[in-house]
């Protein structure tokens, strides 16, 4: 499993009597590295972790790892490149989930009303005839409501080309998924 870790952080401490010298040390929580770096080796780790995931301590059971600012931990024995996709993977999704939701709120026109648009009347007549009065899934002419294909949770609008016919059963068991 790979978590960020929100507790990560370095501590330094300053040494010499004239000449100070500041030495690095990686801390989460109860956790700590044994052993220090000066200011020339932290200043490299900071430049290679915003190119690719570095190890910043481990023990028997878990890695820390420190990538784009940000540190996790980790406890399966990942490589570098399977932790660099993993992260890279999670923040490409919360990018899509902002973007939904950016795109949610501006087709609402409002950022105070999440309320479902209707469908428009000339849509429903529309769909009622294409789809001949049937469930488009089963045929059946029984309890038919009017289905987002992409649902509108998930930015599917409220057009033709995206409205179907479905029985209540079909509609129920869809939810809201694509498929």
């Amino acid at each position: 499993m790979l978590k960020r870790d929100p507790n990560g952080k370095f501590i330094y401490r300053e040494v010499g009597l004239f000449k100070k010298n500041r030495l690095f040390r990686f801390y989460s929580g109860k956790y700590y590295t044994q052993t220090e770096m000066d200011a020339n080796q932290y200043r490299s780790l900071l430049t290679l972790q915003q190119y690719k995931p570095v190890v910043v301590m481990s023990d028997s059971k878990k890695r820390w790892w420190l990538f784009k600012n940000e540190f996790y931990w980790e406890d399966e024995g990942y490589s570098e490149t399977e932790v660099m996709a993993l992260i890279l993977d999670k923040l490409e999704q919360k990018k899509r989930k902002v973007n939904r939701a950016i795109t949610r709120i501006s087709q609402s026109g409002s950022t105070s009303s999440f309320e479902r648009q209707t469908i428009p009347d000339d849509v429903k007549m529309f769909v009622w005839q294409r789809d001949g009065g049937r469930c488009a899934k089963c045929g059946s002419k029984e309890n038919l409501e009017f289905d987002h294909i992409i649902p509108f949770s998930k930015g599917g609008s409220s057009t033709a080309r995206n409205i179907q016919l479905l029985c209540e059963n079909r509609n129920r068991s869809k939810a809201d998924n694509l498929f």
